[in-house]
Parts: structure tokens; sequence; C-alpha cells
């Protein structure tokens, strides 16, 4: 037996192959003593014993139990006896009945009267036959145990067995079966005479008994929670296939903000009420994983945790939140399965593409030069000027044409997203196992930008008796790429290359021999701050090599009936290797060198997170107890290593430190922090329909000092299932309300509390130096808190045909740590580390609210609606630290957007100076919010028979943005508002005559206060009739937008997908279980209010990458 329990786990350990133990063979039952003469016992108490002992769940109107007593006997004797009999029995003696209503739960109701015809009605004989069946899930075609069929209006009914088989005798031929399992559509069909029926059955969106993974990974019915939990399934971001899992989630989760960019290689942000959520995939809370790293194929569930109350249990790092993954181990039925899911989807056309005007040259003041700028020379009118020939490699006198006015989209390819995935499950009598490998291709819409992600996992779960269980995960990720760069502004991307600084008096594809002396000199126009982009695509690389590594394992033993210890330890290593190279005679040098250059960044580091809990949940009475402690201890170490070659390449294309002319720069950095925590929760349910939660926490970390490196911080949550109380009507089905108050507390940077130099190699000669630090420490510092309160309700409508859940929270946050306040120089040093007064609180409303449309025959329409707006304020301001502005005011937003703002009169006009141009402010103005007013989510699934319909759309209402594109292209001469009369008199025809619109001060002046709030104003305002160069004036008043700020408003559809299903007979064909083909999109249609030529979806606008539609197809095959 040793033999066989070490075998089996280095089995698990290293190859993940395990059998499951679906069903126990024994269960201990606790017994209720009766007194001789107690003969009868409250219906309410007998229910409970039968829940505690059998773990099923009856749900019942507590007025319709009322008082009611039944004849009393313990739960051991009625399960001995058979107690689905005896306990129909009893409900009948006082007029009630029950029905099975999926998986271990049923439905306690009153006996519905049969009418007096009805019971006296002769009919002919009915035969009676024995029906028997094999119940699948529609889906993934696997086996469903557990269901509940019954013989519609009678008592008579049986469950599924673990293979989904079933049979009952003595059935009406004419009768009518009725098929329930929680979490699947429940089905009524005719028997009409038939002796064989198979069923297959869909899952159900809305759930009543709803069960979500919680902190720590504790599985809990919902209705129990006192805080706003959003549970999305794996299916949904399983079929419209990306790069990654955050852009097919953007909309589906009410207060969650996905913000996507269009830059290749860019992940989607994330925020959940204002920051980032903690990610958390089996119980383990990695410190290194992203989306980016979970393969949307390996994804069972995730369940959206908001607020610190939920993730309480996580300690700091679970103040925001939590996305919890839950991965598959198995399959859902015995037996082995190979599954397949592919999805390729190709570019098809723009939803934003930057564009610029094509009728003027690089160049001046109306001058071709091809130096910087596009405010040069009349193009296509015949004149010539001296101008590099690409292909002779030589300046020649060339007619100034708009030959590349189309250069940016013919450098741009034609890109494509592959996403595929095998996997093979194995599930048996004692456990599972789960191997899947994932592979992304993604070819980008720039040359040479492509990127390899490979995925690899395995898990599965051991049960060794019924004491003791064992869970274990291992994932590997790779990504490869041999060019991210090329995007932005400040990077000097591709954009600013092609669009912003340079003409359309070249045509760019013939610059694809992009040398003249390899390795030395460019084939190019420019000589100075531009380079040719095909050189840049190929030749000036920023290229990655990055690997993560995960694993996980979970052992669980029960102690005794109710009791459980599990430990659980998580590790995550990751190792990314980026390489920077150019050649010499490059022009944009940002971050490069002109005489060539190799640099090597390698960064490595792991975590790791242990988990020692102690659980407890038993039943008394009324009452249940659930409760946990524990202990966690969590560390990190991270590594930074970087050499760079120093002044240039001394073999030109030989990309090695090695090659460096002097010697190597190398530079190198480390942290580490270690967080020790203790934890409890106690939870307290009664009758379940009134839950109480309490949790503490205290942790001790590393990184403050030790007077205040413990600290402590509580939470609480209450839920009460109203409609268990009273009487409701008959179209609300079931109502909760909750609330909750949380405390989390989030400590310092690391090292911000030691004293640490900045090492600088070969300062003097051979000799290097240290430099001593300008900051002062904070030796008293605190972590900042957070003390986030929220209720909330949700309530089912129309026996569950419409849910809708609301929740307001408000969290006010304290204790701020500034690492950089200013302080007097004459102290010798220039910043130092405090804990200011200033304090925040943020407010904000989440609705969620989803339905089923339309059910009639085959054909069924689902809809969801997220809704949700979150502000910041300030709370209380610090006399000292705290900006002293007009805006930065108790009571006020945090997030105000503040621009120079032109200079206007009472009457909004536009002031101008005596040289013509406006007026620019001295003093800055707050002209709206950074933030959005409201963000938004709807999407809809059709299904008819195996037809499936389903599409997503989702959006951003209100705020302001730098629409930085638009407005930069005004100064360069590139925009193509800028192709106007004026623009052709002054190139063309020498004239200078371009007007300001708007008004001139003849006399009189303003004064002002600190702030620039005007005290005293006698100015007299006239038309201003001062005629400028309109190159100048655009330059000045870039388009009028103070700041570039606009309105980023937009709605997108952002996935879509219509599918077929193939008839289970159809799929055996090719022997498969199961097969599907869908018509896949995404990011396919896009709205916007004020923003042009870009996508506001990514909340930033660096002269952003076109915004891309993806329309192909998906594939999936279970055998």
């Amino acid at each position: 037996m040793r033999i066989t329990l070490l075998g089996g786990l280095i089995l698990l350990g290293s190859h993940q192959f395990a059998y499951s133990q679906t069903y126990a063979t024994s269960k201990m039952i606790p017994a209720r003593t009766y007194g001789a003469s107690a003969q009868q016992t409250s219906l309410s108490t007998l229910l409970a014993d039968l829940e505690a002992a059998l773990n099923v769940k009856f749900s019942y109107n507590a007025a319709l139990i009322g008082h009611k007593k039944v004849r009393a006997a313990s739960a051991a004797t009625l399960i001995k006896n058979g107690w689905d009999r005896e306990l129909r029995e009893r409900l009948q003696q006082v007029g009630l009945t029950m029905t099975p209503n999926g998986l271990q739960h049923y439905i306690i109701k009153p006996v519905e009267a049969i009418p007096f015809v009805q019971q006296h009605t002769i009919t002919a004989p009915v035969e009676r036959i024995e029906v028997r069946g094999v119940i699948k899930d529609s889906a993934t075609q696997a086996a469903l145990p557990g269901v509940a069929v019954g013989i519609k209006g009678t008592l008579i009914g049986t469950m599924s067995s673990p293979n989904g088989e079933y049979s009952l005798k003595n059935v009406p031929d004419n009768a009518v079966l009725v098929f329930n399992m929680l979490g699947y559509r429940a089905l009524e069909v005719p028997v009409n005479g038939r002796s064989s029926i198979n069923i297959e059955m869909a899952t159900e969106n809305r759930v009543l008994d709803q069960f979500v993974v919680t902190a720590l990974g504790i599985k809990r019915e919902e209705k129990s929670l006192g805080y706003a939990v959003q549970k999305i399934s794996g299916d949904a971001v399983q079929t419209v296939k990306g790069t990654n899992i955050g852009t097919a989630l953007t909309g589906k989760v009410s207060g969650l903000l996905i913000k996507n960019s269009t830059e290749f290689f860019q992940a989607p942000s994330i925020e959940l009420r204002g920051a980032s959520p903690l990610l958390v995939i089996d119980g383990v809370p990695y410190g290194n994983l992203s989306l980016r790293d979970i393969s949307p194929d390996d994804i069972e569930s995730m369940d959206i945790l908001k607020g610190a109350t939920a993730a309480a249990l996580y300690g700091q790092r679970g103040g925001a939140g939590a996305i919890i993954i839950v991965t598959k181990k198995g399959n859902s039925g015995k037996g082995l399965s190979v599954s397949v899911n592919s999805n390729t989807m190709f570019t098809a056309g723009f939803l934003a593409l930057p564009k610029g005007q094509t009728s003027y040259s690089a160049g001046l003041g109306g001058e071709y030069d091809p130096t910087d700028y596009v405010w040069g020379a009349k193009l296509d009118i015949g004149q010539k000027a001296m101008q590099w020939n690409p292909e002779t490699k030589q300046m020649e006198n060339m007619e100034l044409t708009s030959r590349g006015k189309d250069n940016f989209r013919n450098f741009l390819e034609t890109g494509y997203v592959t996403n595929n995935n095998i996997s093979v499950a194995q599930t048996g009598e004692y456990g599972s196992f789960r191997v899947s490998m994932s592979h992304i291709h993604d070819k980008g819409q720039y040359p040479n930008a492509k990127l390899d992600m490979m995925n690899f996992t395995v898990g599965g779960e051991i049960k060794l008796g019924d004491r003791f269980s064992l869970e274990s995960h291992m994932g590997y990720n790779k990504r490869l790429s041999p060019q991210i760069a090329g995007k932005g502004y400040g990077d000097q991307g591709y954009i600013y290359n092609i669009l912003m600084w340079t003409g359309p008096e070249y045509d760019l594809s013939k610059y694809r021999d992009y040398w003249v002396t390899p390795h030395e000199k460019q084939n190019w126009m420019y000589n100075a701050w531009y380079d040719n982009p095909y050189l840049m695509a190929y030749e000036k690389l920023r290229g990655i090599d990055q690997n993560t590594l995960n694993a996980s394992i979970t052992m669980n033993y029960k102690l005794f009936e109710g009791a459980k210890v599990i430990f659980r330890s998580g590790w995550d290593y990751y190792g990314n290797n980026e390489t920077r190279r150019n050649p010499k005679g490059i022009n944009a040098t940002r971050g490069w060198h002109a005489l060539g250059m190799y640099s090597q960044n390698r960064a490595t580091g792991y975590s790791t997170n242990n988990d020692l809990i102690l659980t407890y949940d038993k039943k008394f009475g009324d009452f249940a107890v659930d409760a946990l402690a524990g202990g966690t201890v969590y560390y990190y170490k991270d590594e930074y290593n970087n050499a760079s070659t120093r002044n240039g390449l001394s073999i030109p294309g030989f990309y090695s430190l090695a090659s460096s002319v002097e010697r190597a720069d190398v530079t190198a950095s480390q942290s580490r922090k270690q967080v020790n925590s203790l934890f409890a929760k106690a939870s307290l349910g009664w009758r379940n329909r009134v839950f109480l939660d309490v949790t503490g926490r205290n942790d001790w970390s590393s990184s403050l000092p030790k007077n205040t490196g413990s600290y402590f911080y509580p939470s609480y949550g209450a839920s009460v299932v109203l409609s268990e109380f009273m009487q409701m009507p008959a179209w609300l089905t079931f109502w909760k309300v909750r609330g909750s108050w949380a405390q989390s507390k989030n400590d310092i940077p690391v090292y911000a509390t030691n004293r640490t130099y900045t090492i600088t190699s070969a300062a003097w000669e051979a000799y290097n130096a240290a430099t001593y630090p300008t900051n002062l420490l904070g030796a008293d510092s605190r972590p900042r808190t957070d003390r986030t309160w929220e209720i909330g309700s949700s309530a089912y409508f129309l026996k569950k045909r419409i849910r809708l859940d609301a929740t307001y929270y408000n969290k006010f946050t304290y204790n701020l740590f500034k690492e950089d306040a200013l302080i007097s120089s004459a102290s010798g040093f220039r910043v130092k580390a405090v804990n200011i007064d200033e304090t925040y609180v943020r407010r904000g409303i989440e609705v969620t609210a989803d339905a089923t449309v339309l059910k009639q025959g085959k054909f069924q329409w689902e809809t969801i609606v997220n809704w949700s707006t979150s502000r910041r304020y300030y709370k209380s301001l610090d006399s000292v630290y705290s900006a002293d502005n007009l805006w930065t005011k108790v009571g006020a937003r945090t997030d105000a957007a503040t621009v120079y703002a032109w200079e206007r009169d009472p009457q909004g006009n536009l002031i101008h100076q005596s040289n013509g141009m406006p007026l620019d402010s001295d003093y800055p103005t707050r002209i709206g919010y950074s933030d959005p007013d409201w963000i938004w989510g709807w999407g809809n699934t059709f299904t008819y028979g195996n037809f499936s319909l389903s599409f997503n759309f989702d959006g951003r209402v209100g705020g302001l943005l730098n629409n930085y594109t638009n407005s930069k292209m005004w100064d360069t001469g590139s925009h193509p508002d800028s192709d106007n009369p004026w623009r052709y008199d002054e190139v063309v025809n020498g004239k200078t005559n371009y007007v300001g619109e708007g008004v001139k001060v003849v006399s009189g002046s303003a004064q002002r206060d600190k702030y620039g709030q005007i005290t005293k104003d006698d100015r007299v305002y006239a038309k201003n009739d001062k005629a400028v160069s309109y190159e100048s004036y655009a330059r000045n008043y870039q388009g009028g937008v103070a700041g570039g700020l606009l309105d980023p408003t937009f709605l997108k559809l952002r996935d879509l997908s219509l599918g077929y299903r193939l008839p289970a007979s159809a799929a055996a064909r090719i022997g498969a279980r199961s097969a599907s083909v869908a018509i896949t999109g995404q990011n396919l249609l896009l709205k916007t209010k004020e923003f042009r030529f870009v996508d506001p979806d990514s909340g930033n606008d660096d002269v952003s990458s076109p915004s891309l539609r993806y329309i192909g197809m998906n594939l999936k095959v279970t055998f």
C-alpha cells in the first residue's frame, strides 16, 4: 500500500495522471436523538437534518412551511428506509409535495388540487412501458450524472447514473418526461410510446442557487455573499479567440474597465473600481502571471470578486478585488476525450486609420526641404527639386509629385491571428487529469511584426480514500517575437516617420532595398531625425524571448466530519530576455545609438505563496457554521541585468557585446519582499436565508519599518434572502439584499525605508563611483489604508426569466504614502518619504441585468446588460503637500483635466494678440474630467436548434482624452484639414491672408489673482483683422482643441460568432462526440463621438496604430 501511494504521488507530480472518484462509497450520517414521547417534529428541522446528511438543498417559502409538524424520524432512519419515499409521505400529510430541480436540489410546494371533472373522467386504458436513455451535455457531449428525471404530474422519478443513463418503469405511453439539473435548462419531452429517449441538455445562464469560487478557492452559494460578484463561464471566451482573454472580457462584467490597445504585443489594461484586481488561478494568487499566460481553452470558469471584502483573505494584493480562475481538470463524464479548438481570423479593414494630407511636400514656409515638418511645396504642379532617388541611390532633379500619397497604407500588411488548442483529458474512478497545448501566432499589420505564444498546461486530481485528495497544476508559457518596436510618438515609430514628419512626395515602396552600404548607410532621403521604415522593421530591432512557469499543489485531508485541513503551495518563475540592436547610420536615436548598438536586458524572478488552512463546516439545527483559520507566507524576488555596447559597434553588422567599441555598460538591480500573514473567517447562516461573514487578517511586511510592519484589517458582510421571509408576488421569484464593510492595507515600495546607492561603472577611468541618495527615509511610514463599504440587491423575476443585480460602493483611502515629498535643499536632501493627510473617497454604482427575452420551441434569445459608473473625490487635503489650485478642493473630483487654454472674452470669442496669433493663457484651467461618466456592455445570444448567434457591444461615455494624433498633425503640417484655400494661397500665390476668427484687444488690461482668476478687467475688444501666415496660425492653434482634449465616447461591436453544432449522429460519422463550426469576428464596428484617426478604446493616444477589424472561423471537435 505504501508503494502504491508513493507511486500515485510521483505519477501525479510528473504526469498529472489520475483517476477520479466521483462518488464516495460511504458517508457518516449525523443522527438527531428523539425522546420516547417525541412522536412529531418540526418539518423545517427534518429538512435541515436531511440537507446536512445528504448534502442536498431544499427550497421553499418560509410561510408555506410555517410551524408544520410531521412524523418524527432521524435522518439516518429516513435514509435507510428510502428517504425520498419517506419524506414524500410526510409532506403529503401536510398538503405538500416536492419536485426535483436539478442535481441534489428539490423544491417544496403545495399539492395542486385535481379538478373534479378530471378526477371522474373515464379514459381509455393506457399502455405502460419502460423508458431508457442517455443524457448528455449538448455542447460537450459528455454524460450528465445526477439529472432528475420524472413523469410530469406524478411523484415518480429517478436520477441519471454516473454514465448519464436512466431508466423508468411503468411509464404511461402518453406521458411527458421532465428533465431537471442545476445549471441546465429544464426539458419536457413527450414519450409518444417510445422506449428509448436520449436527451441533450443545454446550460442555463441564470441559476437561482449559483455557486461561485471565492477567496482561497472556497466555493459558496452566491446568495450567501455580502458583496458583489459576477461569474463568467469558460465558454464565453473559447469561440472568438484573439491574443488576450482581457479583450474577450470587455463589457461582460459591470465595473470592470478594460482598455484595449491597437498596438502590437500590447496587453489590455484592467481596472476594477479604479485599481488593478488580483489574478488567482486555482486558488493561488501568483505574483508574476497575467491573463496573457492563460489559454482560454483551459478555463472552466471565472468569478470576478469586487471590492476589498471579496478578497479580504488574500491580503493587500486583493484589496482591489480579484479575478478567480478555475481551470479544467478532466472530463465532465468518465472516460478519455481529445478536444481540438481552432480559431483563425484575418484583418478585414480598419475601424480607425490615421491619414494625412497629400498635396504638400516636406519642408517649411512652402519650400521643399526633406529635413523636418510637412509645410513644404505644393505637389503635382510641375515644380522640380533635387530629390533622393532610391533606385539609383543618388540625388536627382525630379518633379515634386504626390507619388507617396498612399505610403502608409501600402506599408501595412495583412494581419491574422491563429489560436489553436488541443487537449487530452481522462476521468476515472479515482481522479482525473488533463493535458493541454495552445499555440497563438499573431501576424501584425507592420512588416516583421510577428509573435508566437506557446502555452502548455497539465493538471489533475486524485482521491486516495475518503479522507485525502490531491490536486495539482503546472503551466509553461513562451513568447517569441523578433520585433515589437515601431509604435508611438516618443519611440519614433512608423506613424511618426511616415505620416507625421515626412511628406507624400516620395514612394516608400521604392525603399524596400534599404541599404546604400550594408550595415553602415541607409537608403533614405533624410539625414536627421527619421529612418527608413523598412530598415526600422528589419534592422532596428527590439526582440523578446519571454518565459513563465507556474506550478501548484493542493492537498485536502478530512480530519473528521465537517473539518478539513488544506495545504496549498504555488510557485511561479519568469525569465525574460529582450535584445535591442541597430546598425550604424540611423537618424532617430531615442533609446538607440547612431554608431550602432546591441543590448541585452534580462529580467528573472520568482514568487511563492504557501497557505495552510483549517476549515470547519457544520449545521446546528437551523444554524450553519462555516469557519476557517490559517496562515500564508508570500515571498518574491526580482533580478534585472542590462548590458549594452558603448559608443557604437566596432564591426558593422556584428551584433554582440563583444562588438562594443569601448567596455560595455553593465547595470544590475534586484528586489525582494516577504509578507507573513494569519487570517480567519467565520460565516454563520440561519435557515439558509440569513448569512453573516466576519474576517480578520494580520500581515507582517518586510518593506515596512519594524514598528509599523505589523497591521491588522477586518471585514464584515451580511446577506438576507427576503423572499424566504414573506410571500412574494407571482412575478418575483427571488430577492436578497446584501451589505459589507471591509478594510485593506498596502505596505510601501521595496527599499523605501532603506538607504540605497546608485553605482556608476568607470566614472573616473577604471574607478567606479557610488552616489549618495538625495532622499530622506520615512522611519515611521505606515501602510496605505482603504475602507470600503457597499450595499446591493439581487432579484429574479418571472420564474428566473429576468435577473437584476445592483451595487453601490464607497471606498475611502487614507494614510497615503508619498515617497518624493519636496523639502528644503538646506537640509542637504531633495525629497523625503512621508504619509500625507490628503485622502480620497471613490463612489460607484454597478448594475447587471440579464434575461431570457424569448423562449419558444427551438428558439431562444438571451441578453445581458452591464452598466457602471465610478468617480473619485478629495475627502480631505494636506496643508503642506496637497496642490494649491482651484480644482484640488474637498469634495472635488481628482481626475480634473487641465490645460493652458487660449484666452477668451466674456462672450467666448478667441482673443488674438497684436501679431494676429491666439493669446495663450499663462494659467492652467480645468476644462473637464478624464474619467468616463459611465461604461457599459450589452451581450446577446440567439439559439435555434443547432444554430447559435452571439454578439457583444460595449463602450464608454464621457470624459476627456488627448487626441494627440489629431492635434500633432496640425503642428507638423500633415493634418488633412490643413489642405485648404488659405494654405494654397500662401504656398502657390504667395499670400499671407489668413485672419483668425475672434477679437483683439484695442485698449485696457486685466488683473488676475495667483490662480488666474480675473479680479479687474477694463479691456475693450474689436474684431480681429490682422492677416497672418496660415502655416504659423495653424501650428499655434492646432485646430482649436485646447490641449488636444476631446470626448472619447465610443460604441464598439466587440465580437460576434455565428455557429452551427453538428447533430450527434453526424459527429459520430467522423468518430467525434461533438463538433461545431462558427464564423467569428472581433473589433467589428466602431462609432466615436469626437475622436479622429485613432481608436479611443486604449484610453491613450501616443500616435496610435490603426484599429483593425478581424473576421475568421472557429472549429471545435471533441473525440
